[in-house]
């Protein structure tokens, strides 16, 4: 899993541990969304995007979209050792939300 951001593989570790515990998924990370059992990623390919993009689609990727050389979408978490495992593929992480921060009210 060495194309996988950490934050990737300590969520397919929760993943894991909530298939054998019978616990809902949750995410170990607050920033890191997850879907129905997806997690929202930023794939990097090693070459075409277009072949990186069809191979994560066939690991059911959905929502998938491209900008230069990165596939974004959302990818089940159960998918995430073969998705590191594809030649396509040069690296992975999750898509992290953020928050833009407001300024404190006046006193």
């Amino acid at each position: 899993m060495a194309k996988v951001g950490a934050e990737l593989q300590a969520l397919h570790e929760s993943y894991l541990t909530a298939q054998k515990t019978g616990a809902p998924l949750k995410s170990p990370n607050p920033l890191i969304r997850l879907v129905d059992g997806r997690v929202v990623i930023d794939a990097v390919a090693a070459g075409d995007v277009a072949e990186l993009k069809a191979d994560l689609v066939a690991l059911g990727l959905q929502q998938a979209a491209s900008a230069g050389r990165i596939v974004s979408g959302q990818l089940p978490v159960s998918a995430i050792p073969a998705m590191a495992a594809l030649p396509s593929l040069r690296f992975a992480r999750a898509a992290m939300m953020t928050t833009r921060g407001r300024p404190a009210p006046p006193p």
